[in-house]
């Protein structure tokens, strides 16, 4: 029996970890290692986003957050959070970053993520 809040499982934490190990390479090149807590996952496949968030699109959106805005996010610092949002898929992800002493890297942690017009944050927002 499916949970009201959940879609038919198709993203699993096995899809999830492939694409944090793929984005965790790319990241390294600017000392960060990205974090995707349980909430995240839960998230991705929640039925409010009206469809799961493809694996696919997990990539693309830190891709193209990699090449438009990595300088500026590693320049918030061991405090420093955001909201990356896709502006086709739409697509947000609000992080914060905090410095691994054991790595010697920020961890960008993934809090959630939702597809949804208009995400409204106080905070500031990387729109790719």
């Amino acid at each position: 029996m499916i949970k009201l809040q959940q879609i038919l499982e198709s993203v699993n934490q096995a899809e999830l970890d492939e694409v944090e190990a793929y984005l965790d390479k790319m990241f390294a090149a600017i000392g960060i290692d990205i974090e995707f807590t349980r909430h995240f996952m839960d998230r991705v496949n929640d039925i409010r986003n009206r469809k799961s968030i493809e694996p696919e699109e997990i990539e693309d959106l830190f891709t193209k957050t990699y090449e438009d805005h990595g300088q500026e996010i590693k320049s918030l610092g061991a405090s420093g959070e955001a909201v990356i949002t896709d502006m086709e898929s739409n697509i947000n992800v609000p992080f914060v970053l905090r410095f691994n002493p054991r790595t010697k890297k920020l961890d960008l942690i993934s809090k959630t993520v939702m597809r949804k017009l208009n995400f409204k944050t106080s905070g500031k927002k990387l729109k790719v």
